[in-house]
């Protein structure tokens, strides 16, 4: 990925080998925290310092332990710790964020712009990350962006969408004056440029998206693609 012009890479902290002994009481063992550093640590040495590093938490870890975990890992100075607790606790986010010198991001799983009023306003986090395709509409994302903008936080939308919402996020973004970078979670499906007609090929082009011109999201989609690929049974918009 590096080699293809990507400015940051992200990874998920939450693996085998790296879970506590109870898989339910989001505590960890030291044994896990020296796993996730040995792993990011490896993925520093090998993308070097012109690459940023994000790592994904997936809501699964107590406060205290997750602080650890961040403390742990500054001398990589990340991008971000996704998700550490849960999203709906605004307390436990800002006691996290207090706490630590890495900036903490959430967001996918709120909705509307009252779903990130509280935690915007409370500092609970260091980067917003709506996710377009639920959040509400370009027009409520634009809202949360704004907002966050006065709050002086940066925006990373969410996106684990095909062309047509991976576009229409990257409008978005330019749209906004507080982007700071756009997930792509589709690097391993090889008919993903496919699906959609009227944009040079690939989409992705040394990690960033030319925006098309065309009115709309300057895209169509390739219903016989979409077709052809779709899972066995699921039923097909008309």
């Amino acid at each position: 990925m590096r080699s293809q012009g990507y400015t940051a890479l992200k990874f998920d902290l939450d693996v085998p080998g790296a879970e506590g002994s109870d898989p339910y009481n989001r505590c960890l063992t030291n044994r896990a925290i020296d796993c996730m550093v040995a792993l990011i640590g490896s993925v520093h040495e090998a993308v070097g310092r012109d690459t940023d590093i994000a790592v994904d938490c997936h809501w699964r870890y107590s406060v205290s332990d997750v602080v650890k975990v961040a403390h742990a890992l500054e001398p990589f100075r990340l991008l971000w710790l996704e998700d550490p607790v849960p999203p709906e606790s605004v307390d436990a986010l800002r006691e996290v964020s207090s706490q630590i010198r890495i900036p903490v991001a959430t967001g996918e799983n709120l909705y509307l712009f009252e779903g990130f009023r509280q935690i915007l306003q409370a500092h609970a986090l260091g980067i917003v990350t709506p996710d377009l395709q639920k959040v509400g509409g370009l027009a409520v994302a634009s809202d949360i962006a704004h907002f966050a903008d006065g709050q002086t936080i940066p925006v990373a939308p969410h996106n684990i969408s095909s062309p047509v919402g991976t576009l229409a996020s990257a409008h978005f973004c330019a749209a906004i004056p507080n982007f700071l970078v756009l997930e792509f979670h589709a690097s391993d499906v090889p008919f993903w440029n496919d699906l959609v007609d009227g944009v040079p090929k690939p989409i992705i082009q040394n990690g960033f998206i030319p925006l098309p011109e065309k009115p709309g999201l300057g895209v169509k989609l390739n219903e016989d693609v979409a077709r052809k690929y779709a899972r066995k049974g699921e039923p097909f918009f008309e």
